[in-house]
């Protein structure tokens, strides 16, 4: 019997899929029988680049975000452990390579916050994708590997305002 709270997952997942293309199916049959054509929206103006001084303010109110999503991964490392001990050998492998790899995406999400550079980001989202595409191959692991996205999810809140202004 499949976990509960997985089964509700998927359920509204599908149930958000299913009622945004309904949503969009409406839009489109009413622009039809209408028979008004959408308006182009003129493309915005591109935002001025941000002054050293902006995106050092940004940073000092963004980066705790960043080093929360770092401690979310010790965290990760420190339940793979646990679970690695305490579970059969022939499965405790998949946890050591998530402690691993949450590990190294931990001490990468620290760096990320030190030096501010675009290359580290994308070695925390390698050190943070690997177990996601273990878990997600792997039969009776769907729950770990979608624990797992929610630091992507607060690195994306942290950079999306400053990438631009990030070194490469």
């Amino acid at each position: 019997m499949p976990d509960l709270k997985f089964v509700a997952l998927v359920f509204g997942i599908i149930l958000l899929i299913v009622l945004g293309v309904r949503q969009g199916m409406k839009k489109a049959r009413k622009l039809q029988e209408t028979g008004d054509r959408p308006v182009k929206i003129k493309e915005a103006p591109q935002k001025p680049k941000m002054t050293e001084a902006q995106f050092d303010q940004s940073w000092k109110n963004l980066s705790y975000l960043l080093l929360l999503a770092a401690a979310g991964s010790l965290y990760m490392v420190y339940m793979a452990t646990k679970a690695a001990l305490s579970s059969v050998p022939a499965v405790a492998w998949v946890y050591w390579i998530d402690a691993s790899f949450s590990f190294a995406a931990a001490v990468s999400g620290v760096l990320i916050w030190h030096l501010r550079t675009k290359s580290m980001v994308f070695l925390y989202f390698g050190f943070t994708i690997v177990p996601i595409i273990l878990f997600m191959s792997i039969k009776g692991f769907k729950i770990d590997a979608l624990i797992h996205l929610f630091p992507l999810v607060l690195l994306y809140f942290v950079l999306k305002p400053v990438w631009e202004n990030m070194k490469n």
